[in-house]
């Protein structure tokens, strides 16, 4: 096959049997470039050893996708795989074409400089970094305040206690500023991992933004599982905390015979649950910095 024949086979007959498809597939660039033998000879003659091996090539395709992972379901595609990957196992002139798959970065365009490329690049990577770090930062003191509700102040509560209304009273305190302040952060640190996750998403080369949705996701799921799990204990001791305040004098010394007992276990047990609860953060913290070091 000529020059001639295999350039227009290129572009009239591979080429664009190919486009549709790869805009199925979230392509977001192809350039193909045409060698001819006058070209081919003079690169040789003009360019180093290592920057040759292009000359060796009529064809060379720059393909780039949104995520290699779109590539590898356009090249599982069943129309792909018999017009396609058939059409170029069985052309006799395969091996003068090449292509490679990544990004491109364009320093001149139409004959100008394209100003501050990798600045901007550069810059966007940092900011998303800068939010991957402050989403683990925060979720790690956010775990850290928590538990300490479950190892310190519950046990002090416990044991410094004198009767039932006093430990009722003083777990509804620490409920109440935790209550203040918990849902707060987690939601904030679930809107770090989301700014970065949707940064890492539209960036040239995505990775990892799947990891960061999950830590995000992990951090704020203390809520629901307050809500699932840890409501009905939450709503006894309220309720008992009403009646031993509310209680008349000669009520109160029968709450508190009947009830302390009950009382130290179902705080002891709200410890354990928000103990597991804690956790939730600090997975989401690991999850990110997997998210940051793979990236």
């Amino acid at each position: 096959m000529s020059e001639e024949d295999y350039r227009r086979h290129m572009t009239q007959v591979s080429g664009p049997m190919t486009k549709g498809l790869m805009v199925k597939y979230g392509i977001v660039q192809w350039k193909m470039l045409h060698n001819t033998t006058e070209t081919r000879n003079l690169m040789r003659q003009l360019f180093d050893d290592h920057m040759i091996n292009l000359a060796e090539f009529d064809c060379f395709s720059q393909v780039t996708f949104k995520s290699i992972d779109d590539y590898k379901r356009m090249r599982q595609d069943p129309w792909y795989r018999k017009q396609i990957a058939g059409d170029h196992v069985n052309f006799a002139d395969t091996q003068r074409s090449m292509m490679t798959i990544g990004w491109v970065t364009d320093f001149i365009e139409h004959g100008k400089l394209v100003e501050d490329v990798a600045a901007d690049n550069l810059s966007e990577a940092t900011t998303t970094t800068k939010l991957q770090a402050a989403a683990v930062i925060v979720g790690s003191f956010l775990s850290g305040f928590m538990v300490s509700l479950s190892i310190i102040a519950i046990p002090v509560l416990v044991e410094t206690k004198t009767d039932a209304n006093q430990l009722f009273h003083q777990w509804t305190r620490v409920y109440h500023y935790g209550n203040q302040l918990i849902p707060g952060i987690a939601i904030g640190t679930f809107l770090l991992y989301t700014f970065a996750c949707f940064q890492r998403r539209t960036a040239e080369r995505p990775k990892s933004w799947r990891l960061l949705a999950l830590a995000g996701l992990v951090t704020v799921s203390i809520i629901p599982f307050t809500l699932l799990i840890m409501k009905p204990t939450n709503d006894k001791l309220f309720h008992l905390e009403s009646v031993t305040r509310t209680a008349k004098p000669a009520e109160h010394a029968g709450v508190k015979a009947i009830e302390l007992k009950e009382a130290e276990e179902l705080v002891v047990w709200w410890a354990s649950m928000h103990a597991v609860r804690s956790t939730f953060p600090l997975i989401g913290a690991i999850i990110g910095i997997v998210a940051t070091l793979w990236h």
